[in-house]
């Protein structure tokens, strides 16, 4: 220890005092409460800090509803329009009638066999106020 407290003190004489010695314990650390002594803010600061909370919870709202909605950013696709439209059939009609109401140059036996298809219909029978699928073509 009187090597180390002499090498100390020829390089830096203020070493002397805080040389070490290993056998004495270490001091032991205490951790002091201050709860007491509250944070106090001032009013600028409360300001900010209403201001970021505010701002935060604004961000995850609008964040939110834009992943709810599909939104996306700088989109300028426009919405693709659904394949299908919905009718109600009214009394008297048939798959024919309704397929040759769509398309009256086409084929017809492919658009009642859709029709059948989309609205997993059991037989081609339909009644009045039933509500069905119809795709549209191009």
């Amino acid at each position: 220890m009187t090597t180390y407290a002499v090498k100390a003190a020829a390089i830096n004489p203020s070493l002397v005092k805080k040389s070490i010695n290993l056998r004495e314990k270490t001091p032991e650390i205490r951790y002091v409460s201050h709860s007491s002594q509250a944070v106090r803010l001032t009013p600028r600061g409360r300001f900010i800090t209403r201001l970021a909370v505010i701002t935060s919870l604004s961000i995850l709202l609008l964040s939110g509803f834009a992943a709810m909605t599909g939104a996306t950013a700088g989109s300028t696709e426009t919405a693709i329009p659904t394949p299908y439209i919905k009718v109600s059939v009214k009394p008297g009609e048939t798959l024919w009638s309704i397929a040759d109401s769509i398309d009256s140059n086409g084929d017809r036996r492919s658009l009642v066999a859709d029709i059948v298809e989309i609205n997993n219909l059991k037989s081609p029978e339909l009644q009045a106020g039933q509500k069905i699928y119809i795709p549209t073509r191009p």
